[in-house]
């Protein structure tokens, strides 16, 4: 059920060359299958081999296994597509052994393990699990920054949720995800809420619909994506403006 989804460093993807992202390239890197190696050259898309960009009428959908799912599956892909993120399939061997899924707002590209074919339930808890991921994304600030927001409140994730994911990270030492992982773990668990909000993030601001939490309020006010409430509490400058794209305020 939970993701166990290790986040790259930023020293890893640094290390490697990128490529065009407009095109896959013929000629294919030597990696270690199942390497973080490996995942660093899919995501760079240096890596292709195998690697199939979906869209809502790909050819694997026609499965009938997928009839109790498609509907939802054509939708999240639908707006992933309109929002530009690249979405892939990939064979296992570019993915670590304990990854099935995992979106990277750097590129705005998101990635799926071929794996998960096997169980079509599960294909589409990976795609609203990673696709919530780009949900967080967009409400900090647009898919123009790399800044992920938490959408629910900590009060609107059930206890024992929060409990499993908390437990799942702090053991691989990635406690500092546990907020993100939790708000992404509680939306895999409901019925067409990453399809919604991935379409309402398709067609404006993501927090012109969506009230923030306060912690993202202030981020996004010190972006300059929003305007401070005058008179309700005294404001001060977000000190990771450097990070922001320039907003309207």
């Amino acid at each position: 059920m939970l993701k166990k989804i290790l986040m790259l460093s930023s020293a890893l993807l640094l290390a490697s060359n990128p490529v065009n992202a407009n095109s896959l390239e013929s000629s294919q890197p030597t990696v270690k299958p199942y390497s973080i190696a490996a995942m660093g050259c899919m995501i760079l898309l240096e890596c292709t081999e195998g690697v199939e960009k979906l869209t809502p009428e790909a050819e694997v959908f026609n499965h009938p296994d997928f009839d109790p799912f498609r509907e939802e599956i054509k939708r999240i892909i639908a707006a992933l597509n309109k929002l530009d993120v690249g979405i892939y399939l990939a064979p296992s061997r570019y993915f670590t052994p304990r990854t099935v899924g995992l979106y990277k707002p750097k590129y705005n590209r998101f990635f799926i393990n071929e794996n998960l074919l096997q169980d079509k339930r599960e294909f589409l808890g990976t795609l609203r699990h990673e696709g919530w991921h780009v949900v967080q994304d967009a409400m900090g600030g647009g898919l123009e920054t790399s800044f992920m927001a938490q959408v629910h409140q900590d009060s609107e994730i059930p206890a024992w949720l929060m409990k499993m994911t908390r437990a799942t990270y702090e053991s691989i030492g990635q406690s500092r995800a546990v907020p993100w992982e939790a708000d992404a773990n509680w939306a895999e668990e409901q019925l067409n809420q990453t399809a919604r909000y991935l379409e309402m993030a398709a067609e404006k601001p993501l927090w012109e619909q969506v009230t923030p939490t306060p912690k993202t309020k202030d981020w996004l006010i010190g972006c300059g994506w929003m305007k401070p409430q005058d008179g309700l509490y005294p404001y001060y400058p977000n000190k990771k403006a450097e990070y922001c794209v320039e907003g309207k305020y």
